[in-house]
């Protein structure tokens, strides 16, 4: 009897294999031979499960900031403070790292690429909806001014963390984990934010 293959956990399998490969070589690294090779598959194989690089590419970075997404959203309903929370949107770990790597890496793709700009535009705005939802659970623990636009705040957050990240993509040994979280929290108190322990 053959064995059944899962679909989607083969998809994921890949995408591991491709996130390696842009961490060693770029983007550019990342073709259906070369995964194929490192899988031990043929490319016909690969093929089944991504038609192009492109579509590898996509679901990877994909994969990436859902994780990145689930992780900040799991600090909220445990109830961390916000920095605690958007210290899983940095790369502060080699694994978040990797993923932002992902991320970069995709965004490197031509928005004449099918499919390219709804895929930025989701992340973009999925991305900044949970930062917002932050930002308002933040407001009700006095923690914002109630009277400040928690979607400004949010594309502020947005800008600082992708700022972070693009530096600790060209130069991570300047960029340790203690120097990313001391800036982002500086730059969330220039945006107004006082931890509760300040405000009570």
């Amino acid at each position: 009897m053959p064995r059944i293959v899962d679909h989607e956990q083969r998809r994921i399998e890949i995408a591991k294999v491709v996130s390696n490969l842009v961490v060693k070589g770029g983007a550019e690294a990342v073709t259906i031979r070369a995964v194929a090779e490192v899988c031990g598959y043929s490319t016909t194989i690969v093929c089944h499960y991504f038609r192009s690089k492109h579509e590898m590419l996509a679901y990877t970075q994909r994969r990436a900031w859902e994780r990145g997404l689930s992780r900040i959203r799991k600090a909220a309903r445990m109830g961390k403070d916000l920095p605690s929370c958007l210290d899983h949107a940095l790369p502060n770990t080699s694994q978040r790292w990797q993923d932002w790597l992902c991320w970069l890496a995709f965004w490197g793709q031509s928005p004449s690429t099918e499919g390219v700009e709804a895929a930025w535009a989701e992340s973009v705005a999925t991305s900044h909806a949970v930062f917002v939802e932050l930002i308002e659970a933040a407001q009700a623990r006095g923690e914002f001014i109630t009277a400040e636009d928690p979607g400004e705040i949010a594309t502020e957050i947005q800008l600082a963390v992708n700022g972070i990240a693009t530096l600790v993509a060209q130069v991570r040994s300047d960029w340790p984990a203690d120097r990313q979280r001391a800036f982002l929290r500086k730059q969330l108190r220039r945006l107004g934010y006082r931890p509760a322990t300040e405000t009570a």
